[in-house]
């Protein structure tokens, strides 16, 4: 009886296509540039699943549903709080946000990596639930570049601005607990793009990746 052998390249992919993919946890004050970074990154061709957050503030203009976010009523939320669709929830600046678990199970699954970007409060809970992850921190050069960047979006109030500046000052003491830090300086996105893809790169490499289970 003459057994089938695969050849060293064949086995290699079918352990290649076996791996999940893994968890990205972005935080950053608001203002700091985070969806910048992760488009600009996209168009780099790097290959990530970005959950789209279900939030209960209304859209802003250029918004549609699930890019940023889905949209839905307090009632929606509560009823996905209720049967257990997300994998941490939190009120920032007045409103509700949500990462659902399918989102993130599904993608790693197949084998892609996940980004979640989720404020310092909710990368918290997620933290005490996957400690396993990687946990990135984006800061802008300065305060005053924060201040900077609010002003200049034309998205909020003047008293939403406030808010959310002194917000920023309680993030911004979190960030020890992060794996890394990115500074995302004014006019010098391609430097944080490029230190976010190569964390996201080097954890591959690592002996022992850090795979998690959701």
């Amino acid at each position: 009886m003459q057994l089938e052998t695969q050849s060293p390249s064949s086995q290699s992919d079918q352990a290649e296509a076996k791996k999940p993919g893994l968890l990205f946890v972005l935080s950053a004050p608001s203002g700091t540039g985070k969806d910048t970074v992760i488009n600009a990154l996209k168009k780099k061709g790097l290959d990530f699943h970005v959950v789209a957050s279900v939030t209960t503030r209304a859209p802003r203009p250029g918004e549609s549903e699930g890019n940023p976010y889905y949209f839905v009523n307090h009632e929606q939320f509560e009823a996905m709080i209720a049967q257990n669709e997300l994998i941490e929830y939190a009120q920032v600046h007045g409103n509700w946000y949500g990462q659902p678990v399918q989102q993130i199970a599904d993608n790693l699954q197949k084998g892609r990596d996940v980004l979640l970007k989720i404020d310092v409060q909710g990368a918290a809970t997620v933290r005490e639930k996957v400690p396993g992850a990687i946990y990135i921190f984006l800061v802008p050069g300065s305060v005053e570049e924060l201040v900077e960047r609010l002003a200049h979006r034309q998205t909020e109030t003047e008293e939403e601005r406030k808010r959310r500046l002194t917000d920023a000052q309680h993030e911004l003491a979190q960030q020890e607990h992060y794996d890394y830090v990115i500074v995302n300086r004014q006019g010098r996105l391609s430097e944080a793009v490029e230190r976010l893809q190569a964390i996201m790169q080097a954890e591959h490499c690592r002996t022992r990746p850090r795979y998690v289970q959701i």
